[in-house]
């Protein structure tokens, strides 16, 4: 009986520590005397909490089988119930076993997904390399150049543009340094243009006029402007600082009131420095009745669009460098008043129309000092002169024989000297009631100072000359009897030369050639 109690207790201490829950706690199991006598004798521990299971291996298999194979990973379970030896193993396991399985659900899950995805080399090497290498290239270039400049220009830039074609020639706009795109350029981005079609032509017209002889803004007004200290010779962009052409410096203008439109009428640009060229876009100037060049230095050819001026009254282009030929269309200025042509550079012949189709209104005609060649035509029927100026030209042959009164009956003045005349003095010339000086001097004249004068020339005569000629007879009492210090009459002077010259005429004693 005794051997079967210890049997089965020892059997239940077996089973017990193989489920981790034993019922004496208090108890160690004692294997250490199993060897050679197979009895399990019970011990009691000294304290609860210093208890220590001895698993040494016994020579019995079935008790010691069940509790080596899971001793550890059961007692884990409850802590609590073991001593303290088990509770030193228990606590570990549990650790390793938080740290091990708690970091990943919270930490490593989420945070991988996120995170790695949008760093990943792959997804950001073709958006980022293929879009900024390949686009910026070829577009680029594109905008810059061509696309971008007509949107900028409105629609009021290509209008006014189309209007100046009427005036231009489109070709002269492909320079920008060109009058006619200066001129336009000026207009649009610094004038006040005209919403009136023939005004706008008129704004754009004197507006190329200035740019063409003034050579503003281009690198010869530059170099001009910083090369020479002559203010009357320098160049400047002061024509243009008002944004109405009216209010430019020598431009003059006049209100229509049967039109209401505004119109220039006068140019005054004497001695600005000058040295352009005169356009023919001064053809668009058709109420410009003053036109004053003079005193500059323009050069090239007075164009064909100058005489076509119908209302031009005054045309100053003398003290200038202008060349070619003297146009027949000259005749077309019948309204003229004033024509100053002298001191350039004219060649060929005088017209031979001047006032063959119709009488002028010249008053003053100068072709002074010019390379003019040719004899000079009868016919020019300029009854309204009061100056005619041939002189310091090239002409030959003998003088007009209509040169007389009924002609030239308002003719005050006539040059005729430093040319190559030949022939006699016309008596008609004495016969010019309203005559006050005759310039003969310095031609290949001959005979004599012609005498028989009228009485009406008699009080107006001022001033003869007749020095340098070929003349052998001498000078007239009747001329010497002019003299002004006598009290009758006018003439002041006298110039003869001093073989044809009376020791008793006062006129010419003391001063002859």
């Amino acid at each position: 009986v005794i051997l079967v109690t210890i049997i089965v207790s020892a059997s239940m201490g077996a089973s017990s520590r193989g489920s981790g829950k034993p019922e004496n706690p208090g108890f160690v199991i004692d294997n250490a005397n199993d060897v050679t006598s197979g009895v399990v004798t019970a011990v009691p521990s000294s304290s609860p909490s210093e208890g220590v299971i001895d698993d040494t291996p016994s020579p019995t298999k079935f008790p010691t089988y069940l509790p080596t194979a899971h001793p550890i990973k059961e007692v884990t379970e409850a802590p609590t119930t073991v001593p303290v030896e088990e509770e030193i193993v228990t606590t570990e396991s549990p650790i390793v076993l938080e740290e091990v399985i708690t970091p990943r659900p919270t930490t490593q899950k989420p945070t991988k997904a996120p995170t790695l995805a949008p760093v990943t080399a792959v997804p950001t090497s073709f958006p980022t390399n293929k879009p900024t290498s390949d686009p910026t290239p070829v577009p680029t270039p594109v905008p810059t150049t061509s696309p971008t400049a007509p949107p900028t220009m409105p629609a009021k830039y290509f209008e006014m543009k189309r209007a100046a074609s009427y005036v231009s020639s489109p070709e002269t706009f492909e320079s920008t340094s060109s009058p006619q795109s200066l001129a336009f350029h000026w207009l649009y981005y610094e004038g006040n243009p005209s919403s009136n079609l023939y005004e706008f032509f008129e704004q754009y017209a004197v507006a190329v006029v200035f740019f063409s002889l003034t050579r503003a803004r281009t690198s010869y007004a530059l170099y001009n402007s910083l090369n020479n200290t002559d203010d009357e010779k320098e160049v400047y962009d002061k024509f243009t600082e008002r944004k109405e052409v009216c209010g430019w410096e020598g431009v003059r203008c006049a209100f229509n009131y049967t039109s209401e439109m505004v119109h220039i009428t006068e140019i005054h640009l004497s001695n600005k420095g000058l040295t352009g060229t005169i356009p023919e876009e001064i053809s668009f100037l058709p109420y410009v009745n003053r036109l004053d060049l003079s005193e500059n230095e323009v050069e090239g050819t007075v164009p064909e669009s100058v005489y076509g001026l119908s209302r031009l009254k005054h045309l100053f282009l003398n003290d200038n460098k202008l060349t070619g030929t003297i146009s027949p269309s000259l005749d077309n200025l019948n309204l003229a008043e004033q024509i100053y042509l002298g001191q350039n550079a004219f060649t060929g012949t005088l017209p031979s129309t001047i006032g063959a189709n119709r009488p002028n209104n010249w008053r003053f005609f100068s072709v002074h000092d010019n390379q003019l060649t040719g004899p000079l035509h009868e016919g020019m029927k300029l009854k309204n002169a009061y100056m005619l100026d041939f002189s310091r030209n090239e002409f030959y042959g003998t003088l007009p024989a209509d040169l007389e009164q009924e002609n030239y009956s308002t003719l005050r003045l006539l040059y005729l000297d430093h040319n190559l005349f030949t022939g006699t003095i016309p008596g008609s010339l004495m016969q010019m009631r309203k005559m006050k000086g005759m310039f003969l001097n310095d031609n290949r004249l001959e005979g004599m100072i012609p005498y028989i004068i009228d009485e009406d020339q008699k009080v107006n005569l001022l001033t003869i000359r007749v020095q340098n000629n070929r003349l052998t007879q001498p000078v007239a009492s009747v001329i010497c009897d002019l003299d002004v210090n006598k009290g009758q009459y006018e003439l002041v002077e006298l110039g003869v030369d001093c073989a044809i010259c009376p020791s008793d005429c006062s006129l010419c004693t003391g001063r002859c050639y």
